[in-house]
Formats: structure tokens, sequence, C-alpha cells
């Protein structure tokens, strides 16, 4: 794989590190950071995010095709494995990573200012 696809799955990395850790500071992150430890300090469910979202977004499965996880030494290492194993970035733009994550801005509540409706009667009745 080319060193673009490459430089094009980094760049798609740091978002989903910006957007699972809510660390925008990541964006602007070398090739060359540590991704657990002094660099970005990925604690072990950040890393289980990343991951999924990395076999969401390429069909890479980390975890399984490098059992010693030597892949997510640094962004630059992952990017680079992941393209290797033929997991070149989509063609539709990464918009919002995490699946299920509520969007930028959401849409208005059509119940918003509507009244409650009546509670139910208490079948239990004081005596």
């Amino acid at each position: 794989m080319s060193g673009d696809q490459a430089a094009a799955v980094a760049d798609e990395l740091r978002a989903i590190l910006a957007q699972v850790t809510g660390r925008d500071e990541l964006l602007g992150i070398t090739a060359d950071t540590a991704l657990f430890g002094a660099g970005v300090a990925l604690d072990s469910l950040a890393g289980t995010l990343l991951l999924r979202q990395v076999q969401r977004r390429y069909g890479v499965d980390v975890a399984a095709e490098d059992l010693n996880l030597d892949a997510l030494a640094t962004l630059g290492t992952l990017a680079d494995f992941i393209t290797s194993v033929g997991g070149a970035p989509p063609d539709d733009p990464l918009e919002n990573p995490i699946k299920g994550a509520p969007p930028d801005d959401p849409p208005e509540n059509p119940f918003k200012g509507a009244p409650p409706d009546d509670p139910p009667e208490n079948p239990i009745k004081a005596s």
C-alpha cells in the first residue's frame, strides 16, 4: 500500500482518537506518537473503542491479526498495519466515527412544551 494511503488512514485515526477520548488536541499528534503510555495515554476502554472503530471503518480486526498488538505502538504503526492488510480508507468521508453517538446538532424535541399525560390512578388507596 502507498504512503498516501497510510497518511490518509493516520488522519482518520486522529479523528477517531479525538472522538473516542473527547480530546481535540489529538487531532494534531504526529505519526510517531505512542498510543499507550506517555503519548496519547489511552486506557483499556479507549483502546477497545479505537479497535472497534478500526474494525467498523476498515474491516481490520487488529487484535485477531496482530496477537502481540505491536501495531498499537504508535499512530503510524497502526496506520501502516491497517493499510498493509488491505484496510484502505473507504470512499465515504468520516463523519461521526462512533456509531450511535449523538449527532452534532440533535433535532428539536417535538414534545417540548407539551403538557404531560395525566398520571394513572393509584390502584392502592390509603385507608
